[in-house]
């Protein structure tokens, strides 16, 4: 797998020596829409949208995209960096983004590219299990992350401890505490909208229909008129792995609510549009552990 930035980034070449060694760094890039990849060196893919930015409704009549860059991409990557108060340019900030965590990085560059080129491929349904991998990739950061960003010592043990000894939902539990009650998100907040339609959608009833179904305690509003949904990001993990839990993890004689073939009609369409509001959070929660870690 190969990941290379564009070549306009000539300020990054000049500072930093070895840039496939720094994997946060190829990670940065990539989630803002700055690269192009290869899984086998040979044919490349583009990755120009920026994920960095969070999708909100702007029109009714609109299908959800991911909102176009509207500054060039240099620009774009030194005003999300401003944002967190780096300066992804500074020659001692870039030297030291191999020291942490190179293995937990690399591995989330080859879960997001491989993310990448599935829906490239035109196969959005197989591409949710790559983003679902990513999103239990967290585990690895969220614990150590919370402790650090605590502002209380007391209470942290018992977070921890109730972790360890908790299933599914305890790990929600937590993954929403290090979102609501610390520092962890610096240039949004738990309350920001990530919004989605199903408008012009080829299923815009069923689709919508499952949304409304699976995941009703999680959604801000809604409109049955124009097949649209809004979360509050601090609900992302739940629309995630509730949708996940009764399509791909489909129990038989449970009594389980599933999702079923049927319901959904075609589920590449259905993921095309789902997959890009979740590329979205799990591209913020990312670049939140990046520039943690940096700082």
């Amino acid at each position: 797998m190969q990941v290379v930035h564009q070549n306009h980034f000539y300020r990054l070449k000049n500072n930093i020596s070895h840039l496939g060694t720094k994997p946060q760094l190829l990670l940065i890039l990539l989630l803002t829409g700055h690269t192009r990849f290869s899984l086998d060196g040979i044919k490349f893919y583009r990755q120009y949208e920026n994920y960095a930015v969070i999708p909100a409704l702007s029109s009714p009549v609109k299908d959800f995209i991911v909102p176009q860059q509207t500054l060039s991409p240099s620009k774009s990557l030194d005003s999300l960096c401003t944002a967190y108060g780096l300066d992804i340019n500074n020659r001692h900030l870039a030297n030291r983004l191999n020291i942490k965590n190179i293995a937990f990085y690399s591995d989330l560059i080859l879960e997001f590219t491989h993310y990448f080129y599935m829906t490239n491929k035109g196969s959005h349904s197989a591409a949710f299990i790559f983003l679902y991998r990513i999103f239990e990739r967290f585990a690895y950061a969220i614990p150590l992350l919370y402790t650090k960003l605590a502002d209380q010592y007391f209470g942290t043990f018992n977070d921890l401890k109730n972790l360890l000894i908790g299933g599914t939902d305890k790990e929600l539990a937590f993954f929403k505490k290090l979102i609501t009650t610390t520092s962890f998100l610096e240039i949004y907040s738990p309350s920001t909208s990530f919004g989605i339609s199903f408008a012009h959608s080829s299923e815009p009833v069923k689709f919508f229909k499952i949304i409304e179904k699976h995941c009703p305690s999680n959604i801000e509003n809604k409109n049955p008129i124009d097949q649209t949904f809004s979360f509050k990001l601090e609900e992302m993990p739940n629309v995630l792995v509730n949708i996940r839990n009764r399509f791909f993890h489909y129990k038989f004689g449970e009594g389980q609510s599933n999702i079923t073939i049927k319901d959904m009609g075609n589920t590449d369409d259905f993921f095309k549009i789902f997959n890009k509001v979740v590329c979205s959070y799990l591209s913020v929660i990312t670049l939140n552990i990046c520039y943690k870690d940096l700082k």
